[in-house]
């Protein structure tokens, strides 16, 4: 199997801190045969610089440029340059452990094309913000009969499973068939800017019919390096596309052979907390205890919608929530709900 390519897509913006770890994981894979694609996106640090130098000594290295356009639109250039028969994405600021290639290979090799649909592995999440939140490892657990270092075909329906350990809606933990990205003309939506990659892996299962492939070792390492909410920018629409997509998910997986209630229970406690997630950036951004009337009524809008409630009330009576935490949310005060979540946060530290 040595002759299968591999392409990975690494888009790279004002990167210039991490990025060298990044790249020598990268350069350093145990499976040599790769195509690595890195794609600037305007960086206005010496990002570019850096990875000239990666290329001058690795020939596998090819670099593409464009003005600023997004991470989504960069990974798509990625794969209109891509040439492996399978690819895989890397963030500039993570970096993955020097086996990932040769995994995904091994993979490959064992069950064939017709068997999955893609393979996903499990991940660190490396905290280098808050030296008091321990790193995590994200596999299948050993306390539900799976063997750390096992392959598993799994069906489509374990999705809400992989979305709570928190492995399903990334795409650079997953290895994919070049071919059927093209043929379908699936690409990163560049409209939206969040939850792209969960709208990706499921474009992408919609035309695959296969089991999920799962392998169950931590090779990827997902770096938290920075207070989302000072490094992620909010949008008008991120509350909307963030309803669009987990309903879709939510009805995705209900099609699915061998799902059941706590299947969906699962995710719908992932969209409450999401939507939640969503309120509290609106929150911030607009002024947090200095928000404005306005503001705060929109906020008690959704939070005592009939959608959110029945949600709320649904995954309390399944147990996908405290009951601490539910009673904020059931008042529809979100002052009071925000005002717990920060004490929760000093708690936890």
């Amino acid at each position: 199997m040595n002759d299968v390519l591999l392409s990975v897509v690494i888009p790279v913006y004002n990167a210039s801190e991490y990025l060298e770890e990044c790249l020598t994981a990268v350069c350093n894979q145990t499976y040599r045969n790769l195509e690595i694609i890195l794609v600037d996106d305007g960086s206005k640090d010496n990002s570019l610089a850096i990875c000239k130098k990666f290329a001058m000594n690795d020939s596998r290295i090819k670099i593409l440029t464009h003005p600023n356009k997004g991470v989504s639109a960069t990974r798509n250039d990625g794969i209109e340059a891509a040439t492996g028969e399978y690819i895989f994405f890397c963030d500039a600021d993570d970096y993955p452990e020097e086996d990932l290639a040769d995994n995904y290979v091994n993979a490959i090799e064992r069950w064939g094309k017709k068997k999955y649909s893609f393979i996903v592995c499990g991940m660190f999440f490396d905290n280098k913000l808050n030296k008091n939140v321990k790193d995590k490892k994200n596999i299948l657990e050993i306390a539900h009969g799976y063997v750390e270092g096992e392959n598993y075909l799994m069906s489509r329906s374990s999705a809400a499973v992989l979305s709570w350990l928190k492995l399903f809606n990334f795409v650079t933990n997953k290895c994919y068939d070049l071919k059927l990205i093209r043929e379908n003309n699936i690409r990163f939506d560049e409209s939206i800017n969040i939850g792209e990659d969960l709208k990706f892996n499921l474009d992408y299962l919609d035309h695959s019919p296969g089991y999920i492939g799962m392998i169950n070792l931590a090779l990827y390492h997902y770096v938290k390096r920075r207070d989302d909410s000072l490094s992620i920018s909010y949008h008008i629409s991120d509350l909307e596309d963030t309803k669009v997509i987990y309903r879709r998910f939510i009805d995705w997986e209900s099609k699915q052979d061998g799902v059941n209630d706590d299947n969906i229970l699962v995710l719908k406690g992932i969209f409450v907390n999401d939507w939640v997630s969503r309120l509290t950036a609106y929150y911030e951004e607009y002024g947090g205890r200095s928000a404005s009337k306005l503001v705060r009524r929109k906020l008690q809008t959704e939070l005592r919608s009939r959608e959110f409630q029945t949600l709320l009330k649904e995954i309390r009576k399944g147990q996908k929530i405290s009951r601490f935490r539910y009673l904020c949310l059931r008042t529809g005060n979100f002052e009071v709900f925000y005002f717990f979540r920060g004490i929760y946060q000093i708690m936890k530290g």
